[in-house]
């Protein structure tokens, strides 16, 4: 539990880790966000439409100064970015596809992990989804593939990810469907910013290679959650998967510890103790992570479905 003493804690994450924590564990238990890995809650089939608009609103214009593309793939320490993505150089998307390395691109079946109780449909198709929030500026590529390992266009990805702070954001005034799950007060904390927001949510529609960038900065944590990323796919109107991805537990505490967007503690639950990841073969759900040459993170890895 975050140290109330600590000036780098604000109110916010005192009324997320103080205020929330002590009913955590019954939260989580009724509402799906530690369940076991494997299987959702009932509250997906609400989720179920496409949300495509078929028009691109994006915000997120490139920002690259266009004068290196490179990147360094050692994850030095206290390294990173700061900022959020306004102070973004490198090229977005990448001037490089991240897939053609190879990395991150296995063709292992995705499973389904529980929804939880942060989720509701958005249909912002933007590519910078972070609304000025501060953090590491990332850069998340993530590739559809279907049983065979052929690129899948035009099903629509869903993501949405927690803060710096470890707090969600909770607009749902224009959610396409009803949103009976979402509970806004374990995931905003009540926070009155937060509630007005939709930052870390967005959609968009695969390429041709299957593709998807998003603009976004790296996720803070929660009580009795490793750092993770949701995700959701539909495919001709139907849901296909609702899963999740995580990150390196060494990276993601050097980030909390050590960059000053964050909250200076480091996360209470690793991969391995995590209630929603396997403690086996977590590793097939972890993102591939490269440091650009700003500063900023590209992270990217393969989603394969079985169509």
């Amino acid at each position: 539990m975050p140290n109330a003493n600590n000036p780098l804690i604000s109110r916010r994450v005192l009324l997320r880790h103080l205020g929330i924590a002590t009913t955590a564990t019954s939260a989580l238990a009724l509402l799906g966000c530690g369940g076991g890995g494997g299987s959702s809650s009932s509250s997906n089939d609400n989720a179920s439409a496409d949300t495509d608009t078929g028009s691109d609103s994006s915000t997120g214009s490139d920002t690259s100064t266009g004068t290196d593309t490179s990147t360094d793939t050692s994850v030095a320490e206290g390294e990173w970015l700061t900022g959020g993505t306004s102070a973004m150089e490198a090229d977005f998307p990448p001037t490089t596809n991240p897939f053609d390395s190879g990395l991150a691109n296995a063709c292992t079946l995705t499973d389904q992990f529980t929804v939880g109780p942060c989720f509701f449909e958005v249909e912002d198709e933007r590519d910078d989804i972070s609304e000025g929030q501060p953090g590491v500026p990332m850069t998340l590529a993530m590739k559809l593939v279907d049983a065979d390992c052929e690129p899948v266009a035009g099903a629509v990805m869903e993501v949405w990810w927690c803060d710096a702070e470890g707090i969600y954001s909770g607009d749902n005034s224009e959610a396409a469907h009803a949103v009976s799950q979402f509970n806004a007060g374990f995931c905003t904390g009540n926070d009155s910013e937060a509630l007005a927001a939709r930052w870390f949510r967005g959609i968009k529609t695969t390429d041709a290679d299957g593709v998807v960038y998003f603009k976004g900065c790296f996720p803070g944590w929660y009580p009795s959650r490793t750092t993770h990323i949701h995700f959701r796919i539909v495919l001709d109107g139907n849901q296909q998967l609702i899963s999740q991805f995580g990150f390196d537990d060494n990276l993601a505490n050097d980030i909390y510890l050590n960059n000053s967007d964050y909250t200076g503690q480091t996360k209470d639950t690793s991969n391995a103790r995590d209630t929603v990841f396997p403690s086996n073969g977590v590793e097939d759900y972890l993102f591939e992570v490269e440091r650009q040459w700003d500063g900023s993170m590209l992270v990217y890895k393969a989603v394969q479905i079985n169509v």
